[in-house]
């Protein structure tokens, strides 16, 4: 189970654990790729940014959250991307980030929070739709890189 886990607000200091736990979840990084990141996200209000620290206050999962505004829509909670550490998988710390974080969006004062989940996490969308997600939408992601003039 999750015990002896607390959940608290990432700090510079859990860079290289979240840049592992990054890689784990496939978007490889590197500490300083997370330290870069961190100032801008940690210094917003429309972004949360929750550690699940274990033993010896070691990151042993995140989520990232973030208000998305839009002229299309009402505001919403965006979770960015959420990881467990493979051996803690399937003990409520997932669970955990997830209450949490909607507890934060309804005191930002939204009424939804969206999810996006990769086809290929069959896991993730069993979890998700426990948590009572349900599914909204199937949709492509288009990607333009854009070099340096």
């Amino acid at each position: 189970m999750s015990e002896g886990v607390t959940l608290r607000q990432a700090r510079s200091s859990d860079a290289t654990e979240l840049a592992a736990l990054a890689t784990e979840l496939g978007y490889p990084s590197t500490a300083a790729d997370v330290e870069r990141r961190l100032p801008s996200l940690l210094s917003s209000p429309e972004h949360l940014l929750l550690v699940a620290a274990g033993p010896n206050d070691r990151a042993v999962g995140w989520l990232h959250a973030a208000i998305h505004r839009g002229l299309t829509n009402d505001a919403r909670g965006e979770i960015v991307g959420l990881v467990v550490a493979a051996d803690r998988r399937g003990s409520g710390i997932g669970a955990r980030l997830l209450a949490e974080t909607e507890k934060w969006a309804r005191k930002a004062g939204v009424s939804q929070v969206r999810v996006r989940s990769n086809v290929a996490r069959e896991r993730a969308h069993g979890f998700y739709l426990r948590a009572g997600y349900a599914l909204a939408k199937t949709s492509h992601v288009f990607v333009k890189e854009l070099g340096s003039e």
